[in-house]
C-alpha cells in the first residue's frame, strides 16, 4: 500500500509525503513532525494498551493544531443498541452463506470472545482514548455497518 501511496503522490505533484510500514507499537517519530495522522482499518488488531499509547504518542508527532484521524471497527461486546444491530447483521450475513459463513461464525466467535486478532473498540471508548491523551474538539461518527471516523486536535500548547 505504502508504494501504491507513493505512486499516487507521485502523480499528482505531491513532494511533501512520506511514507513507512512498521509495526505499529514499535513506530517511533519525531516530535511535532506532522500536520495529520491518517489510520484507516488497522488499529483494531492492536491490543487495547497498545492503541492508548498509540494515541499518546500521535499527540507528541503532531504540531500544534495537527490533526488526528482514525477510521476503523467501532464497536463493542453488544451493550448499546448500535453493537447488537452490527453483531446480528454480520452474523445474518455469514449465516445466509451456507457451511463456509457457519465455519466463519465459529472461527469469528472466537476471534470476537477471546479479543484474538480483531480487538474493536466501542466509538465511546475511543473518544475517550484521544481526550485523555489531550486532543481536543474531538468528534466520532458512525459511518456504515460497523466503520466509523474519529478525530481530534492537538491544542495550540505543546502537550507531553
Amino acid at each position: 500500500m505504502t508504494t501504491a501511496l507513493r505512486a499516487e503522490a507521485d502523480a499528482n505533484g505531491l513532494d511533501n509525503l512520506s511514507t513507512m510500514a512498521v509495526p505499529a507499537e514499535a513506530l517511533e517519530l519525531r516530535r511535532e513532525s506532522f500536520d495529520a495522522i491518517v489510520s484507516n482499518y488497522v488499529l483494531h488488531h492492536l491490543r487495547d494498551e497498545d492503541k492508548a499509547s498509540l494515541v499518546r504518542s500521535a499527540a507528541v508527532w503532531l504540531r500544534p493544531g495537527g490533526r488526528l484521524v482514525i477510521g476503523d471497527m467501532m464497536f463493542g461486546r453488544g451493550v448499546t443498541a448500535r453493537d447488537r444491530r452490527i453483531i446480528v447483521d454480520k452474523l445474518s450475513i455469514l449465516a445466509r452463506k451456507g457451511p463456509g459463513g457457519w465455519w466463519r461464525i465459529a472461527k469469528n466467535a472466537v476471534r470476537f470472545l477471546f479479543r484474538l486478532q480483531e480487538r474493536p473498540l466501542p466509538i465511546e471508548t475511543w473518544v475517550a482514548l484521544l481526550e485523555d491523551a489531550g486532543f481536543v474538539d474531538v468528534i466520532a461518527a458512525p459511518v456504515v455497518a460497523e466503520a466509523a471516523v474519529v478525530v481530534g486536535v492537538k491544542p495550540n500548547r505543546s502537550l507531553g
